[in-house]
């Protein structure tokens, strides 16, 4: 069976002229099959030929290792619907000319660009570094298209300390649909109420309206920023941010206790404590027999770890039953009441934060929505910076997640 040179580049509307093989690349010169453009100024559809235009050299992919150029020999056509008569050059969708190549080969050196850099894929594939990097911006645009989008459904913010001990924050702004699928919309610069707002602020009105819940932590300018610029929105406070308080908590106990432990016991019998730590962070439906010992053994001389780590178990059985807003507000009141009868001190920072939220905390039983995998995007961003040392800027954050996201590697710049 005979193929067709049309067939072989595979690329719609184009016809083949002739071919020429030379030692150092494969040649092919081709024409757009369609006689006529749309006009530049009016729109409509135009089929006087005027002049040939300008000849482009277009990349394409390989054939047997050995580059492949296509050489498009561009017309213009005139205009009679608009007033002096206007040319435009007619243009094929399947290249981009501020590249020099076809999009199917700027979609390869996309995939080439896993697990390597820009330089690197530069030299191999022969193109100029300028121009690799046009072509991911241009391809992976740092700023959201908002056209894509019908609904949003679920906004999730978060952010994350860039250098560890440094006020050096970027916040992340995801959103997931119905069926969960996940779009990363921005890393902004900082963690501002200002930043935020203005960034939310970009959001089409229309779509604005379709955003049901704005999932974030207890940081108030988050908060703030979404009442602000999404008051039909409902603010849910993120379920794993509220436990890493709560859960912070009696570690702060563990600390103090186990100095007082250290004092009073003696060096074997403290040693017999060994491995605490890793068996309280552990909740009890997960103890192996082995940890399940070792904490009866620690709540012997410590019955307020006992009664904190009890506290902190009860509480995740709150959140992991599901039930009403209002049901789980009377749990959690009941809950507080006993941490105040229990004497321990431990808890009071997180019972302040609790009432000062209890509203926002409480939303999250309507539908039990968390921001998970905006979690997921800032484990991949402390990947990305022990993998790239020093990277800081909020938009290269934003492609490597982009690739990453996209099937492609977060390592490819």
């Amino acid at each position: 069976m005979s193929v067709s040179l049309e067939s072989l580049l595979n690329l719609p509307g184009v016809s083949v002229l002739r071919t020429e093989v030379h030692e150092h690349e494969i040649a092919f010169y081709v024409q757009l099959t369609a006689r006529g453009t749309h006009c530049q100024r009016c729109g409509q559809w135009t089929t006087e030929f005027y002049r040939a235009g300008e000849t482009l050299r277009l990349r394409h992919l390989p054939i047997f290792e050995r580059p492949v150029y296509l050489y498009l020999q561009t017309r213009r056509y005139r205009c009679r619907q608009c007033d002096n008569q206007p040319t435009t050059t007619q243009h094929g969708d399947w290249y981009d000319v501020a590249a020099h190549c076809t999009r199917a080969f700027a979609k390869s050196l996309l995939r080439a660009l896993v697990n390597s850099t820009l330089a690197d894929v530069a030299q191999k594939e022969q193109v100029a570094y300028d121009v690799l990097r046009g072509l991911l911006e241009r391809h992976v645009s740092a700023q959201v298209d908002w056209r894509q989008f019908e609904t949003l459904e679920t906004v999730g913010l978060d952010e994350i300390a860039l250098l560890k001990g440094h006020d050096d924050f970027v916040t992340i702004v995801s959103t997931r649909n119905r069926q969960g699928e996940i779009d990363l919309l921005a890393v902004l610069e900082g963690r501002e109420k200002a930043t935020v707002k203005a960034f939310l602020e970009t959001i089409p009105v229309a779509l604005r309206a379709t955003v049901k819940e704005v999932c974030t932590d207890l940081y108030e300018g988050f908060i703030n920023a979404a009442q602000e610029v999404l008051p039909a929105a409902r603010i849910v406070a993120d379920r794993f941010h509220v436990a890493r308080l709560y859960r912070a908590a009696l570690d702060a106990l563990r600390k103090t206790e186990m100095r007082e432990l250290k004092a009073v016991l003696s060096g074997d019998e403290y040693g017999g404590l060994r491995g605490v730590l890793w068996a309280l962070r552990r909740n009890q439906a997960d103890l192996t027999n082995a940890e399940a010992e070792l904490l009866e053994l620690l709540f012997e001389c410590s019955p307020d770890l006992q009664r904190g780590y009890q506290l902190r178990e009860q509480l995740t059985r709150i959140f992991e039953t599901k039930q009403t807003k209002e049901a789980a507000q009377r749990a959690l009141r009941h809950w507080m009441a006993q941490v105040r009868q229990s004497g321990l001190s431990c808890f009071d920072k997180f019972l302040a934060t609790l009432e000062r939220w209890l509203d926002e905390i409480t939303n999250y039983f309507i539908n039990r929505t968390n921001s998970g995998w905006v979690e997921g995007f800032n484990n991949k961003i402390k990947v990305l910076k022990r993998r790239c040392y020093g990277l800081t800027n909020p938009g290269s954050l934003f492609r490597r997640l982009w690739l990453d996201l996209n099937g492609l590697d977060a390592f490819a710049l």
